[in-house]
C-alpha cells in the first residue's frame, strides 16, 4: 500500500489555513496569466517591429519606382517639348520656341543691363527658286541655310529659328551692333560663296539680314526688336539685296542713315523687292 503520508502532510496546512491555499492559488493564476500577458506583448513587439520594417521596405520600393517613373516622365515631357519646338523642314528652332525665347531674353537683358540682339534674314528671290527649280530644290536651300547658319553659332546661348516661309531670325544674347553685324556678314558670305547641293544641281543662293541690338527698357515688347530688324532687312532689300543693315538705336533714330553701316557688297539685283 503506498504511503500517503507526505500528501496528508502536504494539505495538513492548507485545511489549517484555507486562505493561504487561496492565496496560493491566486498567485499561481496571476503570474501565469502576467507571463501570459509578457510573451503576448514580446510576440506583439516582433510582429510590429517586423510589420514595420516590412512597410518600410515596401514604402522605399515604392518611392524608387515613383522617382524612375517620374524621371522617365520628365525625358519624355522634354523629349516632346524638344520636337514641338523644332521645325519639320529646316531642323532649327520654329516660330512657337521664337516666340517665347525672346521674350525670356528680353527679361534677361532688362535685368542684366547687357544687349539682346536680333537678325531677322531672309533667302534672296526664294519665289523664283520655287518657279524655276521646283519646291523640292527650294525645301533643300531652307535646309541648307539653316544648317549654314547653325554651323556659324559657337555659343549655346545664340539660337536660329525659323521664323517663316524662307526667312529666318537668330536671337543672339549679350551681343551689341557691332558684333551682331559682323556675326550676320559672316553668314551672308558663308551663304552666298558656297552653293547648295540640290537634286537640279548645285544652287547658288543669297541672303538679306537686318540687325537691331539694344539692352531692352522697362517698356519694350518683342515686337519692338522685330519690327527694327524687319526695317533693317527691308532696308537691305531696297538697296540691292545680298547685304547686311543695322537698324539704329532708338536714340539715334533720327540719324538711321548715318547709324547704318554701309552696304557689304554682293550681287545687287533690283528686279524684286
Amino acid at each position: 500500500m503506498p504511503d500517503v503520508q507526505p500528501v496528508l502532510n502536504f494539505f495538513v496546512p492548507v485545511l489549517q489555513f484555507p486562505w493561504l491555499f487561496a492565496l496560493v492559488i491566486s498567485l499561481s493564476f496571476s503570474i501565469g496569466a502576467a507571463l501570459c500577458a509578457l510573451v503576448v506583448y514580446r510576440k506583439q513587439l516582433i510582429w510590429q517591429r517586423e510589420t514595420a520594417e516590412r512597410l518600410e521596405d515596401n514604402i522605399q520600393s515604392r518611392t524608387l519606382e515613383l522617382q524612375v517613373a517620374l524621371t522617365e516622365l520628365a525625358e519624355k515631357n522634354r523629349a516632346l517639348e524638344e520636337q514641338n519646338t523644332l521645325d519639320a523642314l529646316s531642323g532649327v528652332r520654329n516660330r512657337a520656341y521664337f516666340d517665347k525665347k525672346i521674350l525670356a531674353e528680353m527679361k534677361r537683358s532688362r535685368r542684366e543691363q547687357r544687349p539682346l540682339a536680333l537678325v531677322m534674314l531672309d533667302i534672296d528671290h526664294f519665289k523664283q527658286i520655287n518657279d524655276r527649280h521646283g519646291h523640292l530644290a527650294g525645301d533643300a536651300v531652307i535646309r541648307g541655310v539653316a544648317q549654314r547658319i547653325q554651323a556659324l553659332l559657337k555659343r549655346s546661348s545664340d539660337h536660329v529659328c525659323r521664323y517663316g516661309g524662307e526667312e529666318f531670325a537668330l536671337i543672339l544674347p549679350n551681343t551689341d551692333a557691332e558684333g551682331v553685324v559682323a556675326l550676320a556678314e559672316q553668314i551672308r558670305q558663308a551663304i552666298a560663296d558656297t552653293p547648295f547641293e540640290t537634286e537640279i544641281g548645285d544652287l547658288a543662293v543669297q541672303i538679306s539680314a537686318g540687325c537691331y541690338a539694344v539692352v531692352a527698357e522697362a517698356d519694350m515688347v518683342s515686337s519692338d526688336y522685330i519690327q527694327a530688324a524687319d526695317r533693317a532687312l527691308y532696308q537691305a532689300k531696297q538697296q540691292g539685296r545680298n547685304q547686311v543693315q543695322l537698324a539704329p538705336a532708338p536714340e539715334s533714330e533720327s540719324d538711321s542713315v548715318d547709324a547704318a553701316p554701309e552696304p557689304t557688297e554682293g550681287t545687287a539685283d533690283e528686279s524684286e523687292l
